[in-house]
């Protein structure tokens, strides 16, 4: 959900009240379904900063880029994609703490989550870190990511939108292309 205003009070009698102003229909859509769902439940909410999600058009451009990738290495559109992911994307967080998992030694981690990196072994099992799935970065994860695939591409000779194209691609709004 996306707030923005929040403001704390004292309401006696009762206790501390926080409030937020949605700032948008779908984020006040949400939040009435929350509502609706857990009336009666004590909530474990969590607030922090709002980072805009990567656009469906960057995305698209991501996409075709990759499978034009694979089609010069001669590679599967997912093995590029994780390459990618691995090489420019970023861990997966909770916390700030970067999301590890420890598996049974000769269990592929990639049969559970497609965007992991072995880190190390031992004994017990091996260790691997996921990374976000693309749909799950913010605008800013996302362009580390494209211009990092970008940068591929042209290393294979494969033909990119200039910077500025580029520019204008990150400030499309997708609420506009989805109207049209």
């Amino acid at each position: 959900m996306k707030a923005v205003k929040p403001r704390i009070e004292s309401v006696y009698g009762e206790g501390t009240r926080i409030s937020f102003l949605l700032a948008d229909k779908e984020s006040e859509a949400q939040a009435r379904r929350m509502v609706d769902s857990s009336k009666d439940k004590t909530l474990d909410l969590t607030a922090k900063e709002w980072k805009e999600k990567r656009s469906l058009t960057a995305n698209a451009y991501f996409h075709a880029l990759v499978s034009k990738m694979a089609a010069v290495l001669q590679s599967d559109i997912p093995s590029v994609k994780k390459h990618l992911v691995l090489s420019y994307g970023v861990s997966a967080e909770r916390d700030s703490i970067p999301v590890t998992i420890t598996l049974p030694k000769g269990v592929a981690a990639e049969d559970f989550y497609p965007y992991c990196e072995w880190v190390y072994g031992d004994s017990e099992g091996d260790t691997y870190e996921l990374m976000k799935e693309t749909h799950m970065m913010n605008t800013k994860e996302f362009s580390v990511l494209l211009d990092g695939t970008i940068r591929e591409c042209k290393e294979l000779g494969i033909e990119t939108l200039s910077p500025d194209e580029i520019r204008r691609l990150y400030a499309q709004s997708d609420k506009g292309l989805l109207d049209s």
